[in-house]
């Protein structure tokens, strides 16, 4: 009988088997490396599940409920003024308050420079504030306004602001100059505010800066001290024993121009307004 079908030659027949033994191979890594993406995939999904369950299960638990609202800092502003601020409520849960929103609504107001909130689980949440310090009022387009010690303008003085503070006065000239010159006035200010002795920041009713002769300190009685450009806290020092020498000599204190500004003397003459040889007599010199 005659064969109608060839055979393959035995060279063929390995190519096809070794092809075939690729493909299943190929085929078996396939289906392992599919296999452990939809492991993957399961695991990822059961993990999202539980978190969605987990945070559910926080925003909604009364465990976890604000029973506490905790401010620290204030000087300026009252508990009540920030709380209004804040926006948050007791029994609200703790996780579905917004941190960031909360420290937004805070920071509007002028007087805050940094505001901190956070939780203390399981049911405080804490607002921690640093206000600014005033230390100045600035006079802009006829309103004063409120200046802290970094020189920042932060705040429309208003009636119902009681601040006693000194204000800034002169500072005419290129903006340049108007820079230095508040640069120094602001180490001035840093000074008062830590002085115990006088002149102090209590005690100081004005600032006068002038770009020729430096600056002038006004005190609540009606007393100029010249200070020139620097140096400022060893001239303070030079003031005790004049104003000890002027009561005792029975002197009004209230009304004297006390020039520090020289280091080797210091020239006192009265603030009166007098004809220029009166004043010229009036005028009194120490030695230092």
């Amino acid at each position: 009988m005659k064969n109608w079908f060839k055979r393959r030659p035995k060279g063929n027949t390995y190519r096809y088997e070794a092809r075939r033994h690729r493909l299943r191979r190929r085929a078996g890594a396939t289906v392992k490396e599919v296999l452990r993406a939809s492991l993957a995939l399961s695991g990822i999904g059961i993990v999202a599940a539980l978190l969605i369950f987990g945070y559910l299960y926080l925003i909604s638990h009364p465990y976890f409920a604000i029973r506490d609202i905790t401010v620290r800092g204030c000087k300026e502003l009252t508990e009540k003024e920030i709380l209004s601020m804040a926006a948050v409520k007791t029994r609200q849960n703790i996780f579905a308050v917004s941190l960031g929103d909360v420290q937004k609504r805070v920071m509007v107001n002028p007087w805050i420079k940094n505001a901190y909130v956070g939780r203390e689980l399981p049911n405080r949440l804490i607002i921690d504030l640093r206000e600014r310090t005033a230390v100045s009022l600035v006079k802009k387009d006829n309103s004063f306004y409120l200046m802290d010690i970094n020189g920042v303008t932060f705040k429309k003085l208003e009636m119902n602001d009681e601040m006693d503070l000194p204000i800034l006065t002169g500072y005419q000239g290129t903006d340049k100059e108007a820079q230095v010159l508040m640069g120094r006035t602001l180490d001035l200010l840093r000074y008062l505010t830590t002085a115990t002795d006088f002149p102090n920041i209590k005690n100081v009713s004005e600032i006068n800066g002038n770009g020729r002769v430096g600056l002038s300190v006004f005190t609540n009685t009606g007393l100029c001290l010249h200070l020139g450009f620097d140096n400022y806290e060893n001239k303070f020092r030079r003031l005790p024993p004049v104003m000890v020498d002027l009561e005792r000599r029975n002197q009004k204190i209230g009304h004297l121009y006390i020039d520090l500004s020289d280091p080797v003397k210091i020239t006192v003459q009265r603030r009166d307004i007098l004809p220029p040889a009166a004043i010229s007599g009036a005028r009194k010199e120490f030695k230092t």
